[in-house]
Parts: C-alpha cells; structure tokens; sequence
C-alpha cells in the first residue's frame, strides 16, 4: 500500500467582506466533502479577512475549528487578518492558521515576507510551520504568497521534513506569467509537491488571476483550475516524493543529497544586511509614498492621480459579528 493524501483545494473570490468569505468557504467545504472523492487536507486561499483583524486563537478560529471537527479533517482556511498586543497600532500580522481532525488548531504561520507596498501595515513573521498527518506519514509546510519568491523559506521548510509545500494566495493579474515559473522551480528543487492556491474575482481595486495549481516534485502540472472559482480533490503519491530524494529526480538529479553531499559554505546565512550588495542596495520602499518616490527618478512626468479609497472598515466588522453570532 502506498501513501497518498487527498488534497482540497478550493479557489474563491475574495472580497473586504469577511462574512461573505467565510459564507462561500464554509459551503464549499461542506460540498467538497459531500464529494464521492474527500479529501483528508482541505485548503482555502490568502486574505480572507484582511479587513477585519481578531487575535488569534480567539472566535474566528473556533468557528473554523468547529468546521474541521465537523468534517474531520484537516484544515487550512485560509489566512487571516492577526492582532497581537505587542504590535503597532493599525499593524497587524498575515497569519495562516491550521487545524486538525479533533478540530484543534495546531499551529499558526506569520507570513514572512510581507509583499511591500501593498502589505505597509503587516508585520514579518519569523517562525516556519511545518506540521504532521501521522495518519498519512507526512509533513506539510505552509507559507503565504510572497514567501515562495524566496527560495530560503521553501528550502528551510524542506529541510525540516515537508514532503508538501502549501502557499495560500491572492495574487493580481499581472503577476501571473512571472509567478508561474516559481512553483516549478521551488517543487523541482525541493524535490516536493507544491499546493499554490489563489483567490478570483476582484479584492478591492485589483483582480485576482486565480489558476491555482498543484506541481509534482518531478516538475509536472498535476492540476490547474482557470480564472473562475472552483474546488477540486487532487490525490498527491507521497512516495514519488521519497522516491525523488532517495533515487533521484527522474532517477537523474539528486538536489538534497548533493546539498547534503557539498555542505556549500553561506558565509551571509545569519545576517543578509552584512552582504556587500545588500549594504548597496539598502531597504525596499515600504509604503505607496515611497514606491513612488524610488521611481520617480525613471518614471518621471507620470500621467494621472491616484484614485482614493474609502472602506467603510465598521460596516464589515458589524456584518463579520452578524455572520459569526449565527454560526454559534
């Protein structure tokens, strides 16, 4: 008997309203597993309550605990908007939260690489998250959108056991085609599947482009949705992933047995900043000021004004407590 574990994947739009995420993520999970094909591990997308922070564990994490509870499964929702009191105010942190079958949550992942400008008011996290399906024999790692840009976060996940590298997405429609070649490259080299989920339809003032995907650790497209929500249960082998590391890649290229094999020296590995280039280069603009303010000097005599945006922030809590107090 083989290892295999059904994973589902549920591509939503995601809007500011939390309680209208939260609405389609509870349906769409129940009708997943009232599917003839369930799945053991179920997962959502990126930002599903981005305008609505709540510390976590708190109400928001019972209610997705009693989902996983009621299916019995395994669970990433999606990523939540945290608040925790030793931040600033108005900052908060991008947080994936994970459940098990018990319904307990499990661990929590702070999103590391928060995408600037965009993300001006979310904290990096600094703890990886890598956990257990004892039933299945395997690890999964779990980062957020930017994370997979920078391959130390997928390579220090794989170093400690993942056979599976989840990302929770919400990434524009401009990213695509420069995204989509580093899920091939973070799975091929970590010799692991890769699980990239994204949102659809419009968040705010910008599209979501969808085509979540699930890469094999030999490099192939093992699923692709398309631009439109949808849900689907891909069964991943496991043991092709041990069989990639152990006999090699295609039976060719052995990535971590060579990495641990040359031991490549990383004299900057504690400390980026002390990197010559880095020292030159300094920090990335952290706000939409100061994104502008580092091209202007190339894009200069722009054409336009920026449009202003008004969130009524209040409103969406008050339809969030709604939701919530109906759930109970």
């Amino acid at each position: 008997m083989g290892r295999f574990l059904n994973v589902g994947i549920i591509q939503m739009p995601v809007g500011l309203d939390t309680a209208e995420n939260f609405r389609f993520l509870e349906e769409k999970t129940d009708a997943i597993m009232r599917s003839f094909h369930r799945p053991d591990l179920v997962i959502g997308v990126e930002s599903i309550s981005a305008c609505t922070p709540e510390a976590i564990p708190g109400r928001i994490t019972d209610y997705f605990a009693g989902i996983a509870k009621r299916h019995g499964i395994y669970f990433i929702p999606g990523s939540l908007s945290e608040s925790s009191p030793e931040l600033p105010e108005n900052v908060t942190y991008n947080t994936a939260v994970v459940f098990n079958p018990q319904g307990e949550m499990i661990g929590k992942y702070r999103k590391m690489a928060p995408w600037r400008p965009a993300e001006a008011y979310s904290a990096p996290g600094r703890e990886y998250l890598v956990f257990d399906i004892p039933e299945k024999e395997t690890k999964i790692g779990v980062q957020i959108c930017y994370d997979l840009n920078f391959p130390e976060i997928s390579r220090n996940e794989t170093l400690m056991g993942a056979e599976v590298l989840v990302k929770l997405t919400m990434d524009p429609q401009e990213l695509y085609l420069i995204n989509k070649h580093l899920h091939f490259a973070r799975a091929l080299e970590n010799q692991a599947y890769l699980v990239s989920t994204n949102g659809t339809g419009f968040f705010g003032d910008i599209h979501l482009y969808g085509n979540s995907m699930v890469v094999s650790p030999e490099g192939n497209v093992v699923w692709e949705a398309g631009q439109e929500p949808t849900m689907c249960t891909v069964t991943l082998d496991l043991d092709l992933v041990e069989r990639c590391r152990q006999k090699g890649t295609l039976f060719i290229d052995h990535y971590l047995k060579h990495l641990y094999e040359y031991d490549f020296p990383m004299p900057f590995a504690n400390s980026f900043k002390d990197a010559p280039l880095l020292k030159r280069l300094g920090n990335a603009p952290g706000n939409p000021k100061e994104y502008a303010q580092n091209i202007a000097d190339v894009v200069t005599n722009p054409i336009g004004k920026k449009a202003p945006s008004n969130v009524d922030f209040a409103a969406l809590a008050r339809n969030l407590d709604q939701y919530l107090s109906k759930r109970k």
